[in-house]
């Protein structure tokens, strides 16, 4: 029997690990916050670490972490068919 156990993705602001622990599907990740411009005019990213928590048994809670982890990733709150596609990834790790 396969079991998926971890699944990393990316997106154009951050990057992000999704994994189930129990009841719970975890996804930890860093998104970009800021440029900051070095004096040589060079711009460094800053990013911040994140933790979303979805239920194994709740699509409808799972909806909810797509829309945010879409957000974070993306850059910017996208549309519906946007959030599928992380919805999607979570759905993996549900029952």
């Amino acid at each position: 029997m396969m079991r998926i156990t971890e699944i990393k993705i990316e997106g154009p602001n951050g990057e992000a690990t999704l994994r189930r622990e129990n009841r719970q599907i975890v996804i930890t990740g860093t998104r970009l916050t800021r440029v900051v411009q070095r004096r040589d005019g060079q711009g460094v990213p800053v990013g911040e670490t994140f933790e979303l928590v979805g239920r194994a048994d709740n699509r409808q809670a799972n909806l909810v972490v797509a829309g945010m982890l879409e957000k974070y990733l993306d850059g910017y709150r996208g549309s519906v068919c946007d959030v599928a596609e992380y919805l999607g990834v979570i759905e993996t790790f549900e029952d």
